[in-house]
């Protein structure tokens, strides 16, 4: 089984939004241990659960299929866009990870609510662009979120 792990990057985490999601990395690797997951990332350039995805699937001595923009920008020859789609593409299932709010010392552009999701209820992420994609081709998505406070 192929298991994307996307969600946002580390400047959006307080350090306890970090360990919650660093948690539900590995409680995602228990869900999936007997499916023998091989972890579909996206090596984000800022760090963040891509990173500790990545991380993680080595200490636990899993396979990895690690998407690297080949430059950081939307729709430059292989950057975020098509990065993101294959990720989309190339997982079962999708599990975004995100945080609920900004830590308080964010000070970069700030969205009111997900407009990926047209919700409130976490931040904006392109982890969620990448997952709704991955429902259009038919594939599964699990939003995880967790308290930044």
């Amino acid at each position: 089984m192929r298991v994307g792990i996307v969600g946002h990057a580390s400047d959006k985490f307080t350090i306890n939004g970090m360990l919650k999601a660093q948690e539900a990395i590995y409680d995602i690797f228990s869900k999936h241990i007997h499916d023998k997951p091989i972890i579909v990332s996206g090596n984000c350039p800022l760090g963040g659960v891509d990173l500790w995805a990545e991380e993680a699937a080595k200490l636990a001595g899993l396979q990895t299929d690690i998407k690297s923009p080949k430059q950081h920008q939307w729709d430059a020859e292989y950057g975020f866009k098509q990065r993101n789609l294959d990720i989309a593409k190339d997982s079962d299932i999708i599990y975004v990870i995100l945080a609920d709010s900004f830590p308080p010392e964010y000070n970069k552009k700030k969205f009111p609510y997900c407009y990926h999701c047209k919700t409130d209820q976490h931040i904006k992420s392109g982890g969620c662009w990448t997952a709704h994609q991955a429902i259009r081709m038919g594939k599964k998505a699990e939003w995880i979120i967790v308290c930044n406070k």
